[in-house]
């Protein structure tokens, strides 16, 4: 424990926060709890100090760092456009905002899984975006294309949009 006692403070952004101090039957162990209630997107990446110090100014600091688990905040199909030509490539772009860990992008069609050409991830992790190559037919006419961005490590972490597909022959 120290001599004398230390006392442990917690802070964050330069501010002292309660805690809850607790003294073990052990001579050796003293402890300290800090309690974060309604966590939100805005604690994300916060920093947490723990400080003990004693008479003798030998201060001793842990710092936590809060990683959440996030559902995708938005999905958004960018340049899909329409109308379509029969039998043409597109190119489509999706983007998913939010998501910690970073979203798994996928597209349907038809109840069928599509094959994106590629997914990335923004340098922040907020947003990741992934390309479809498409090459639309004209029995494509009037079914929808659906983006759908899913984080599996949280409850109702799925979020997806829809264009609906207007195809034209040539």
């Amino acid at each position: 424990m120290g001599n004398p006692t230390p006392k442990i403070t917690w802070s964050s952004n330069g501010k002292t926060l309660p805690s809850a101090m607790i003294d073990y039957a052990h001579e050796s162990t003293l402890s300290s709890r800090l309690v974060v209630r309604n966590l939100s997107r805005a604690h994300q990446h916060n920093v947490y100090s723990c400080q003990a110090s004693n008479f003798y100014r030998r201060n001793v600091t842990a710092n936590v760092t809060i990683e959440l688990r996030l559902r995708p905040l938005a999905v958004e199909i960018i340049n899909g456009s329409s109308p379509l030509s029969a039998d043409r490539r597109y190119i489509v772009q999706c983007q998913s905002v939010g998501s910690r860990p970073p979203a798994k992008i996928t597209w349907w069609m038809g109840g069928v899984q599509l094959t994106a050409t590629n997914q990335t991830t923004s340098e922040d992790g907020n947003s990741t975006l992934a390309s479809l190559s498409f090459t639309p037919t004209r029995e494509d006419h009037g079914k929808t294309l659906i983006c759908r961005a899913t984080n599996e490590l949280v409850k109702r972490g799925t979020k997806e949009t829809s264009m609906k597909l207007n195809v034209f022959c040539k």
